[in-house]
C-alpha cells in the first residue's frame, strides 16, 4: 500500500508539474515586445495561467489610461472576424507625409495586467497584436504625467498566442500583407469596448453600452476614420448643451470629410485605375492622451490631441465639423497629407496643412471669418504686402520677409495667395497639384524647385501665365520656368493679389503696363499725343514726343521706361516709328532691370528711318521687370524725339 501510494503521490506531482510548466499553446515564443522598438522582454517569461494578474503597473495604469473594474464580463472563446485584404498604400507612393498604417480594431480592451488568449487560423502569418492606441514615447520628457511607453506589440503565429500588456488598452491587430479572404480570431481574457461602428451600431443603442461599460477607452469608427476617446468624457457629453447621442451624423460627416475634402481634393479615390491615385485603405486614427512627445496637439499614425474639452469637441461635435471650426483636428490631418516633396516648400510647414480647412468650409457654404486667425490682421496685412512696391534694390521675398516668418501670425498670412488661386480658377486647383506631385517624374530638391512646380502647374490649371501674381507675393521662380510657361499661356489680366478671401472683394483691376519718358511734351499736341503713355495704346496714329516747346525742353539722350507690370522673359521689343518724317529714332540702347534701380546693358540697335513697324530681337532672351529705351539721336539734326509705339516680344 505504500509502494501505491508512494506511486499515486509521484504521479499527482508529475501531472500537477504538467500543468504548471508544460506550455501547450500553439508556439514557442518569447513574450512580446516592452514598445515598439521591437526589443524582447527577457525580463518576464511567458505565464499561460489566466487566472494570473500581474498588478505591477495597476498604479501607473490607475493613472493613466485606467483600470477595468473586475465586475466587467471577460470574453472566453469569444470569435471574431477581421477584413485583412487592404491594399497597401504608403506616403512614398502618395508622396504625402504620413499615410493609415493596416491597423486592425477588434472591438476588445484588454484590462491591465490580464493575460489575452487569442488563436490564429492555421495558414496565417504576418500579423502582431497591439495592445493600447497611445503609441506616444514620452521618454525625456520632464514632469511626466504618464509612464513613457505604454502600448505592447507581439507577433502572432498560427495556433495559441497569449498577450499581457500591464497598463491594458485597445486591442488591435496589425498586418504585414493581405489576405484575400476574411479570417476568424478567438479571443479570451478580453472585455468587449463599447465602440461605435458607423453603418453597424444603432445611436440609442450605443449610448446605453456606453453608460453599462466600465471601458476606460472606445473607439468611434468608421471606414476613414477612427477615433480612440476617453469613455468618461463620452459620459458627461451625454448631459451637455450638445449632446453626443447621435454618432452616426458625426461619423458620417467625419467620413464625408475624408472622401471628399481629403481623399477626393488630392485626386484620391478606392477604384483609380493607376495605384497612385487610390485612397488609402486603412483609416485614418486620432487618439486623445494625457500627455504629448510635442505640442499641444501633433501629426502621425495616430494623431495625437490634448485629453481635453476642446480636442474631445472637435473629435465629436456635429457642429464643429459642419462648421470648420474645429481647426487643429484639420490642421493634424493637414500635416500628414501635405507633399513636402514636391511642391509645399520648406517656409509652408503650418501653412498648407490648413488648407483643407478652407475646404471645408468652402463645401459646406461656411464664412471663412469663423476660422482660426481670419479675425486677424493675416488678411490686410498680406494684401497690403502683396500691393506693395518695393524699396529700391529690394527684391520681395515671401520666404524670408519678417510679415511671413512671425512665429505666430506668419503662417496665417501665407495662405493667402493660395486661397486667391482657388477662389479664382476652383479648388480643384489643389487636386491638379497633387495629382501632378504624385506622377511628378522627380523631386524637388530645394524651394526654387518647389516655387517653379508650384507656378507652373497653377498656371496650367488656369490657362494662364501667373508670374505676375507670384511675384507680386515675392514667390521668387525661376528664368527657364517662367520662359516656358509664358511661351504657353497668355499673361494675368488682372491684379488677383488684391482679392480679399475675407470679404471676397477686389482682384479685378487691369494689369497694366506702363511707359513714363525723361521728357514729354504736355501743351500743344492735343489732349492724348506727346506722352509717353501713348506708346502703349495700340494706334499708330498717337504718339510720344519729347517736351519742344514746354520746359523744360530736352535734349539727346532721351530716356523711355518701359514697366511690364511684372518680371516677363522676353524675346525682344518692337519699335513704331511716327509717321512724320521728323524726329525718328536712330541709335537707341536698352537696358533691363528688376527694380527699375540697377540697370544692364541688354543690347544696342539702329532703329529704321520708316514709319513701319521695326522688330528687334536680343541676342538672348531676358527676363526682367523693367525696360530702360535710352534713344542717343535722330534720323535728322534736331534734338527732338519721336515715337508711335513700342512693345513686348515675348
Amino acid at each position: 500500500m505504500k509502494r501505491n501510494k508512494f506511486l499515486l503521490q509521484i504521479t499527482f506531482l508529475i501531472l500537477l508539474l504538467s500543468t504548471a510548466a508544460c506550455k501547450k499553446y500553439g508556439y514557442e515564443v518569447e513574450d512580446g515586445y516592452t514598445d515598439g522598438s521591437k526589443t524582447p522582454n527577457t525580463s518576464s517569461s511567458i505565464d499561460t495561467n489566466m487566472s494570473v494578474v500581474d498588478r505591477t503597473m495597476y498604479a501607473k495604469a490607475r493613472i493613466f489610461p485606467g483600470l477595468v473594474d473586475n465586475s466587467e464580463p471577460r470574453v472566453k472563446d469569444q470569435k471574431f472576424t477581421l477584413d485583412l485584404n487592404f491594399s497597401a498604400q504608403n506616403a512614398s507612393n502618395l508622396r504625402i507625409q504620413v499615410a493609415p498604417e493596416p491597423q486592425f480594431s477588434t472591438g476588445y480592451y484588454a484590462a491591465p495586467g490580464e493575460l489575452i488568449k487569442i488563436i490564429v487560423p492555421d495558414g496565417i502569418n504576418g500579423l502582431s497584436m497591439q495592445i493600447g492606441g497611445h503609441t506616444d514615447n514620452l521618454t525625456g520628457k520632464v514632469p511626466l504625467l504618464r509612464d513613457p511607453i505604454i502600448y505592447s506589440v507581439k507577433q502572432l503565429y498560427p495556433g495559441v498566442n497569449y498577450v499581457r500588456n500591464l497598463y491594458g488598452g485597445t486591442i488591435y491587430i496589425r498586418a504585414a500583407f493581405a489576405f484575400p479572404k476574411p479570417v476568424e480570431f478567438t479571443i479570451s481574457g478580453a472585455v468587449v469596448s463599447p465602440d461605435f461602428v458607423l453603418g453597424v451600431t444603432q445611436d440609442a443603442a450605443w449610448v446605453a453600452q456606453v453608460k453599462a461599460s466600465n471601458v476606460p477607452w472606445l473607439e468611434m469608427r468608421a471606414k476613414r476614420v477612427v477615433f480612440l476617446i476617453p469613455r468618461d468624457f463620452v459620459i458627461r457629453k451625454f448631459t451637455s448643451s450638445e449632446p453626443l447621442t447621435n454618432p452616426t451624423a458625426v461619423m458620417t460627416e467625419w467620413n464625408n470629410k475624408f472622401d471628399l475634402d481629403y481623399n477626393a481634393w488630392m485626386g484620391l479615390s478606392d477604384n483609380a485605375p493607376d495605384v497612385k491615385d487610390r485612397s488609402p485603405q486603412g483609416p485614418w486614427r486620432g487618439v486623445l492622451d494625457i500627455q504629448l512627445t510635442a505640442g499641444y496637439g501633433h501629426s502621425g499614425f495616430p494623431f495625437v490631441g490634448q485629453m481635453d474639452d476642446e480636442w474631445f469637441n472637435s473629435f465629436t461635435s456635429l457642429k464643429q465639423l459642419l462648421t470648420g471650426t474645429n481647426w487643429g483636428t484639420y490642421h493634424e490631418f493637414g500635416h500628414n497629407c501635405q507633399q513636402p516633396l514636391v511642391w509645399s516648400w520648406s517656409t509652408l510647414g503650418e501653412t498648407t496643412n490648413n488648407l483643407f480647412s478652407f475646404k471645408v468650409a468652402k463645401r459646406n457654404g461656411v464664412a471663412f471669418n469663423i476660422l482660426h486667425g481670419v479675425n486677424h490682421d493675416y488678411v490686410t496685412a498680406a494684401l497690403a504686402f502683396a500691393a506693395s512696391t518695393p524699396a529700391a534694390g529690394v527684391t520681395k521675398n515671401f520666404d524670408t520677409d519678417p510679415l511671413f516668418v512671425d512665429v505666430n501670425e506668419g503662417p496665417f498670412r501665407k495662405i493667402n495667395p493660395f486661397i486667391q488661386l482657388f477662389e479664382k480658377y476652383g479648388y480643384d486647383m489643389m487636386t491638379y497639384f497633387y495629382t501632378s506631385a504624385r506622377h511628378a517624374s522627380r523631386l524637388s530638391f530645394n524651394d526654387i524647385d518647389k516655387h517653379d512646380f508650384t507656378y507652373e502647374r497653377a498656371s496650367e490649371y488656369a490657362q494662364t501665365d501667373l508670374a505676375a501674381f507670384f511675384e507680386a507675393w515675392g514667390i521668387l521662380i525661376s528664368t527657364q520656368s517662367q520662359a516656358k510657361i509664358s511661351a504657353k499661356y497668355p499673361p494675368l489680366k488682372v491684379k488677383l493679389w488684391t482679392y480679399n478671401i475675407f470679404t471676397k472683394a477686389g482682384g479685378t483691376a487691369a494689369i497694366v503696363p506702363t511707359m513714363t519718358a525723361s521728357s514729354e511734351e504736355t501743351n500743344g499736341e492735343g489732349a492724348v499725343n506727346g506722352r509717353a503713355a501713348t506708346l502703349l495704346d495700340g494706334n499708330t496714329a498717337t504718339y510720344w514726343h519729347s517736351a519742344w516747346q514746354t520746359a523744360p525742353i530736352g535734349a539727346f539722350p532721351y530716356t523711355l521706361t518701359y514697366n511690364l507690370g511684372y518680371s516677363q522673359t522676353l524675346r525682344g521689343l518692337y519699335f513704331t516709328p511716327r509717321a512724320s518724317a521728323g524726329q525718328r529714332p536712330k541709335n537707341v540702347d536698352i537696358l533691363s532691370s528688376a527694380d527699375n534701380v540697377t540697370f544692364t546693358a541688354v543690347a544696342s540697335t539702329q532703329i529704321p528711318n520708316a514709319a513701319t513697324q521695326y522688330n528687334f530681337i536680343f541676342p538672348a532672351p531676358v527676363k526682367a521687370k523693367y525696360y530702360r529705351i535710352v534713344i542717343k539721336d535722330s534720323w535728322n539734326t534736331g534734338t527732338n524725339a519721336s515715337l508711335s509705339e513700342v512693345g513686348a516680344i515675348q
